[in-house]
């Protein structure tokens, strides 16, 4: 087994899953309380978001070849480090697809509902529920996603089967993905924004992406707007947020990611009644996680084979490191 090449999880994987990586592959995994014990033995990686790969963790990875991110962020990657080592940086981007935007759509679905306070009213034996309920009908409503990539372009399409009226804003996506959607194009993100009834975000975490919805963009929105995250809890300004749940300026808000995560106990948006937060659970489903590790294992076998991976986020280092094959 010495000539066998070594995959490290840097989280066990349940083993459903590690029975998917190749046969010929040794599986390892931390086995201390070092979340690093053991990547010096790997050729591949299979990395989840907790861990950031930077030029420290390069160096302890001297047989390190190629790194897939499962999921589709890849935020907690230092490509120019990883591009620097000669380590070639994956993700799984089609992997989460459904999962998330079905996740997206029940938050949607959940906080317009306003279903957490009417089952804390009856959890409180309050009485008087169809007078205190005001749930928003949604054929009809006005709802504006940030992001019409795989996700968003999912959600758009649930959406507008239920009869919601769907802007985006994306400046990075084609006319012809939104015409095909059916989607309403908006090349402004402040008037994308203002008509909504419901804003979903579902854009990638970058130094020009963070906090991107912040006091002044939620200012630009209508009163009582609602507001979903499925993408990363890094592009919500958490203060404004608050702000804005307390004065009504937003009339609820869905959360499966936040900043940070897990949230700990007592925190003010775990509190607070018009907010529903989920673990960074979307992607958390049967179905999902297999596709995520089949799609992330399939990249490191290739990469370990001298194939060119399909995913591969810093192309202009392959073939990477300890490799003799040619570009494929």
């Amino acid at each position: 087994m010495s000539d066998s090449p070594t995959i490290w999880f840097d989280r066990r994987p349940a083993p459903e899953l590690a029975e998917l990586a190749p046969a010929e592959a040794n599986i390892e995994w931390p086995q201390s309380d070092d979340p690093l014990d053991g990547i010096d033995r790997a050729d591949g990686v299979i990395a989840g978001a907790s861990i950031i790969y930077d030029q420290t963790v390069f160096a302890l990875a001297s047989k390190l070849r190629v790194l897939v991110r499962a999921g589709i962020g890849f935020d907690n990657i230092v490509l120019d480090d990883a591009t620097d080592a000669g380590v070639a940086a994956c993700n799984t981007p089609d992997g989460p697809t459904i999962s998330t935007a079905e996740h997206a759509l029940a938050l949607i679905f959940s906080v317009t509902k306003g279903l957490q306070q009417s089952a804390n009213r009856l959890q409180r034996q309050e009485g008087n529920y169809g007078a205190s309920h005001n749930a928003l009908e949604l054929d009809g409503a006005r709802l504006t996603l940030i992001g019409l990539g795989r996700i968003g372009s999912r959600v758009a399409k649930v959406a507008a089967a239920a009869g919601i009226q769907v802007t985006a804003y994306d400046p990075f996506e084609s006319d012809e993905r939104f015409e095909a959607l059916g989607v309403t194009r908006s090349t402004d993100l402040g008037e994308a924004v203002s008509e909504a009834q419901i804003v979903s975000i579902h854009a990638p975490l970058s130094s020009k992406t963070r906090h991107l919805v912040d006091s002044n963009l939620i200012g630009r929105m209508r009163d009582g707007v609602f507001i979903v995250n499925t993408a990363r809890g890094g592009l919500i300004d958490d203060n404004a947020l608050l702000d804005a749940l307390d004065s009504g300026k937003v009339g609820g808000a869905g959360l499966d990611v936040t900043e940070p995560e897990p949230l700990p106990a007592g925190h003010p948006l775990l509190q607070h009644e018009g907010v529903l937060v989920t673990p960074h659970v979307a992607s958390a489903t049967a179905e999902g996680r297999h596709r995520i590790f089949t799609m992330a294992l399939d990249q490191v076998a290739a990469a370990l084979a001298g194939i060119k991976p399909s995913h591969i986020l810093n192309p202009e280092v392959w073939p990477g490191r300890n490799s003799n094959n040619e570009d494929a």
